[in-house]
């Protein structure tokens, strides 16, 4: 009986190692289930107009091997390579896999699917326990910010993966008893970041981490010049290799260039309080579930002082910071900027000696909000595949819009003045375009954000940033300079003479 009773914990983790092998299992088997189910007959389209610039942006890279943008507001491009606020990075990784597998309309999901594979792979390379890499595995699955973004045309399933990546070497780094490994280790940490800034500006943030891990004061002063020093490098990289971002907060960073510290800092002080106070009363599940990762891991950390979950808060402080001073504090964009956060916080306060009780406590939340994470993802797939009827209904439309390759001559970059809203096909119109010309040239579409009310002459307004040489219009235009070279019952496609 004493025997029974000394072994009882190591028959209770037996047991729930098993359930968890088993749970696992089932989740990558439905997993796989509902992604051959989706996109086996490649009936499956975008929606959403943020989607359209990595979807196009990829068109334009297969087709030219260029990096510039596909489309711009108000001609506002890079001072470098003429590319969109995001940089060259989606543009090369999405366009090379379109030129190697093909055109195919489900492409960017397979891609995802294979990705969210290696980051639990990733995963189960952490040092630790196999029921905390089960933990892990299993939590992630059930979360939407991991599962649903697989089966969107978003680039959020590379960042996880990067993420995953980070976590690695995170843990690496804490469990290092070696000082010249612990220093390659950060040293490819870093590398990583700065590599992924010409993704996602914000991945500079994951530096902050190796502030968290210092052993002494020296060495986190150093590690604070270095992040610094990262800020610095993402500034200027912005400067010059994206284009200026469409989104309000993100656009006082120019008063930096402009050396306005002042007007810099109370205008991030003033939109971080407003983001703040509008996340905070927005009602979103998922965002009141990220910031209660936060806390816990924050009370974690008070009672253990333990340098990962240090390392994990610094990052997700100092991303969430971020978004509210300079991004938005819709909970839909928000969600989808701190997505990286879920796999770190999880693992995080799994893995750093945290009781039974709360690991579990952690994967019973995410069992029991499953079925709202799958009733979406079942949503967003029967919608994305309903697009490509969607798509498969205006082929006519799509062939007309194809045929503005024939009438343009030019042997050089291609600039294009249209209204994406003046069409019937809905926000994703901009993906049925040409983006090459026949001689191999790229096209760049520029738009103008403007209400439909407003005139040709507000509508077609150029801004003289960019050579524009056409206008695409729904409807007839009578404005000086424009010779008719084309029309369809879809559109008239205009010459700039000047």
């Amino acid at each position: 009986m004493k025997g029974l009773v000394k072994n009882m914990p190591e028959v209770l983790k037996s047991q729930r190692l098993l359930f968890l092998k088993v749970l696992f299992s089932l989740q990558i088997a439905f997993l796989a289930f509902l992604f051959f189910q989706a996109v086996s007959d490649n009936h499956y389209y975008l929606v959403n107009e943020d989607e359209v610039i990595n979807f196009c942006s990829a068109k334009v890279f297969s087709e030219t091997g260029s990096v510039r943008a596909e489309g711009c507001i108000a001609e506002n491009v890079s001072r470098i390579g003429e590319m969109n606020w995001y940089g060259p990075g989606y543009s090369i990784i999405y366009g090379a896999a379109k030129k190697f597998f093909g055109d195919s309309p489900a492409l960017f999901i397979k891609i995802h699917f294979v990705w969210a594979l290696f980051t639990l792979a990733i995963i189960f390379l952490l040092p630790v326990s196999l029921e905390d890499k089960l933990l892990s595995g299993c939590v992630l699955l059930f979360a939407e910010q991991f599962t649903g973004y697989i089966f969107t045309y978003f680039p959020e399933s590379f960042h996880l993966l990067a993420a995953s990546v980070f976590i690695l070497l995170i843990v690496l780094i804490d469990q290092s008893r070696d000082q010249r490994k612990g220093i390659i280790y950060a040293v490819i940490f870093t590398g990583l970041a700065l590599f992924m800034v010409l993704f996602r500006v914000t991945a500079i943030f994951w530096i902050t981490a190796l502030i968290g891990l210092s052993q002494t004061r020296k060495t986190a002063v150093m590690m604070i010049l270095v992040f610094m020093a990262g800020l610095v490098f993402t500034l200027l990289y912005m400067r010059y290799f994206t284009a200026p971002p469409y989104a309000a907060d993100m656009q006082k960073i120019d008063r930096l260039f402009e050396f306005d510290v002042i007007g810099f800092v109370v205008k991030t002080i003033r939109a971080t309080g407003r983001n703040t106070f509008e996340l905070l009363k927005s009602g979103s599940s998922g965002v009141y579930g990220l910031l209660m990762l936060m806390l816990i891991a924050s009370i974690r950390w008070w009672q253990t002082k333990d340098r990962l979950l240090l390392a994990a808060l610094l990052v997700s402080s100092s991303l969430v910071g971020a978004l509210m001073a300079y991004y938005s504090a819709g909970p839909w964009y928000f969600l989808k900027q701190s997505a990286i956060l879920i796999p770190l916080l999880i693992i995080a306060l799994i893995i750093t000696g945290s009781s039974v009780k709360l690991k579990y406590g952690i994967f019973l939340t995410a069992l029991l909000l499953s079925p709202f994470m799958y009733n979406n993802l079942s949503a967003g797939i029967q919608v994305r595949r309903n697009a490509f009827s969607v798509l498969e209904s205006n082929r006519q439309f799509h062939s007309a819009l194809l045929e503005l390759r024939e009438f343009i001559n030019e042997k050089e970059n291609v600039t294009i003045l249209w209204c994406y809203d003046e069409f019937d096909y809905g926000p994703t119109a901009e993906a049925l375009l040409p983006f090459a010309t026949t001689s191999g040239f790229p096209i760049l579409y520029t738009s103008n954000i403007v209400k439909a009310a407003e005139t040709p002459e507000v509508r077609f307004q150029l801004h003289n940033k960019l050579k524009v040489q056409y206008v695409l219009s729904r409807s007839p235009l009578d404005l000086p300079s424009l010779r008719l070279v084309h029309a369809t019952q879809f559109y008239h496609f205009y010459k700039i003479e000047k």
